[in-house]
C-alpha cells in the first residue's frame, strides 16, 4: 500500500521473540483463576491472535534507553491489557461480531460477561503497573490520563455517527484521542521506565501521537482496500453504519450528494461482491485514497522528526514505524 524501507530480519526475529514472551506472560496472569464465568472470557481475549504492537513498542522504547525487557515487561503488559479492555467494550458498543477472526466476547458469551471481563482487564492492568517500583506512580498517572482520552475519543466517535458533516480536523482530533493516546502512552511509559528526561518524554509523546494518527488513517484504508481474511474481521461496516472515517469525511466534504447517492445505490447489496468494489473505485477515482496515503506519509515524517530530537538508540523505533506502516492487516 505504501512504500517503506526494508525491515532487517534481525529486528523481525526480535519482535517475534517479544510477541511470544508477551503471549506467555499474559496467559500466566490467570493461572488457576476462578470463577470461569469471569476468567474464561479474559483467557479468550488473551489467547487472541493480536499482533501485540503496543506492548512491543513499550519494550522497544525502554530498550532504546538501555532498560532490560524484564524491567519494562509489566508496563508493556499493562498497555496491552488496556488495549484489550477497550476492544471488548468497543465491540459491544459497535455491535461487532468478529475480532482477530474469532467471535467477539459478547457474541461468544453475552454482554454481561463481556462487560465484566472488560472491568477485570482494567483492574489487571493496574496490578501490573504496581510492579514497576519507583516508576509506578508516574506510570499509573499517565495510564489513567490516557484511559480518559480513550473514552473521550470513543465518545466523539459515537457522537459523530449522529452528525452528517464532520470536518477532517474534527476527525483527526478524535483519532488523536481514540488511537493516538494509547500509542502515545506506550512511548511515554516506555520512556518513564527507561528513566529518560521529561523533555525527551514529551518528544516521545508527540512521536506516538503522530504514529497513532497515521495508524488510524491507514486502518481506514485497510477497512476498504484489504480483505476480510487478512484483517480477521468484516470490512466496510464502518462506512455503512455511518461511522466517520478519514475516507468518508473527505467524501462528504468533496461532494456529499454523489457520496450519499453511492451509499443509497449500494444499500442492501452484497458487501464483498458489490459494495467494496464500488467503494474502492470511488475513493480511487476521486483521489481520496491518494490523499490518505499522502497524509500518512506526512504524519510519519513528523514522527521521525521527533525521534531525531531524542538522543537514544532509535534504530529499532524507525524499523517499528516502517513495519506498522507497511502492514496489510
Amino acid at each position: 500500500m505504501l512504500e517503506f524501507p526494508m525491515i532487517p530480519d534481525s529486528f523481525l526475529q526480535r519482535l517475534n521473540d517479544y510477541r511470544s514472551v508477551i503471549d506467555n506472560e499474559l496467559l500466566s496472569l490467570l493461572d488457576n483463576h476462578e470463577p470461569a464465568y469471569l476468567y474464561d472470557p479474559v483467557r479468550y481475549v488473551f489467547s487472541g491472535k493480536g499482533k501485540r504492537l503496543r506492548p512491543i513498542l513499550v519494550l522497544l522504547v525502554a530498550k532504546s534507553f538501555g532498560t532490560p525487557r524484564k524491567t519494562a515487561m509489566p508496563a508493556a503488559l499493562a498497555v496491552e491489557i488496556l488495549h484489550n479492555f477497550s476492544l471488548v467494550h468497543d465491540d459491544i458498543m459497535d455491535r461487532d461480531d468478529v475480532r482477530h477472526g474469532l467471535p467477539t466476547v459478547h457474541l461468544k458469551w453475552d454482554e454481561s460477561a463481556a462487560i465484566l471481563a472488560g472491568d477485570a482487564l482494567f483492574a489487571l492492568a493496574h496490578i501490573e503497573l504496581t510492579k514497576l517500583g519507583k516508576y509506578s506512580l508516574d506510570c499509573i498517572r499517565i495510564f489513567n490520563e490516557a484511559t480518559i482520552k480513550l473514552c473521550e475519543g470513543q465518545a466523539l466517535d459515537k457522537a459523530f455517527e449522529e452528525i452528517n458533516v464532520v470536518s477532517l480536523d474534527e476527525y483527526l482530533n478524535m483519532v488523536s484521542l481514540k488511537t493516538g493516546a494509547l500509542i502515545s502512552l506506550c512511548c511515554q511509559i516506555g520512556g518513564i521506565v527507561g528513566n529518560t528526561t521529561s523533555e525527551k518524554n514529551a518528544e516521545l509523546s508527540n512521536f506516538g501521537r503522530f504514529i497513532g494518527q497515521a495508524f488510524q488513517i491507514q486502518d481506514d484504508l485497510l477497512e476498504i482496500f484489504s480483505t476480510s481474511k487478512k484483517m480477521g474481521k468484516s470490512l466496510g461496516s464502518d462506512v455503512l453504519t455511518s461511522k466517520k472515517t478519514y475516507l468518508t469525511c473527505k467524501a462528504i466534504k468533496s461532494n456529499h450528494r454523489t457520496w450519499n447517492q453511492l451509499l443509497e445505490d449500494v444499500s442492501g447489496q452484497n458487501m464483498e461482491q458489490d459494495v467494496l468494489p464500488k467503494l474502492r473505485k470511488y475513493f480511487i477515482d476521486t483521489g481520496i485514497a491518494g490523499s490518505a496515503k499522502k497524509d500518512i506519509n506526512n504524519l510519519v515524517s513528523q514522527a521521525k522528526l521527533c525521534l531525531e530530537n531524542i538522543n537514544s538508540d532509535g534504530d529499532d523505533l524507525l524499523h517499528f514505524v516502517n513495519l506498522i506502516m507497511s502492514r496489510k492487516n
